[in-house]
């Protein structure tokens, strides 16, 4: 299968890309859309994948489905799905499979998502040992800013980035004070 970036198998892409003994997986910017996702998902060179970053590569919700389902990673700690096309549905996807359930850091920067992905974060079991959310750019506003707030899962967050989401100056002072932020080290708002 060839990409329109690098214009190399997948096998391949994912062969150069595979480092510290593969344990991660840099594919930034290699465009391998929802089609090499399938292929990435059902690998088994990637059974020791703990890293796995894919910022800009043209990935919507039917690639997170797939990924969603995968048998292979389930031992995902780190997640950067970066500058794709993601919107809630994918969120909810990722918010309910257990493969995520190891995720200590996920990176959802400059998608598509609204309220209802950040409810999907927020009212997630599996996403409960998260110590870093990155959600900058989306459209969560106040509703899915509440979300946040009110989650009972999210008590182990010491990074939370929301800048950009149109949240307003009263939501983000409810956020600042929100005791299941109270061991926040890092809070990005506007």
């Amino acid at each position: 299968m060839n990409q329109p970036f690098n214009d190399q198998p997948i096998e391949t892409v994912i062969e150069e890309n595979l480092l510290q003994d593969g344990t991660i997986l840099d594919l930034r910017l290699k465009y391998i859309g929802d089609t090499g996702l399938e292929y990435l998902s059902q690998c088994a060179k990637l059974m020791n994948l703990r890293e796995l970053k894919l910022e800009r590569n043209d990935i919507t919700d039917k690639g997170i489905q797939t990924l969603a389902g995968s048998t292979i990673l389930t031992g995902l700690k780190s997640l950067n799905l970066e500058r794709n096309s993601i919107s809630d549905e994918g969120v909810r996807s990722i918010s309910l499979s257990p493969i995520f359930s190891h995720l200590i850091s996920l990176n959802l920067w400059k998608n598509k998502i609204g309220a209802e992905g950040a409810n999907a974060i927020a009212d997630s079991l599996i996403l409960s040992h998260l110590e870093r959310l990155d959600l900058a750019h989306n459209k969560i506003g106040d509703e899915g800013g509440k979300a946040l707030i009110e989650s009972q899962t999210l008590t182990s967050l010491k990074y939370l980035d929301l800048f950009g989401n149109g949240i307003s100056e009263e939501t983000q002072v409810a956020i600042k004070e929100a005791l299941i932020f109270r061991d926040l080290q890092h809070l990005v708002l506007e």
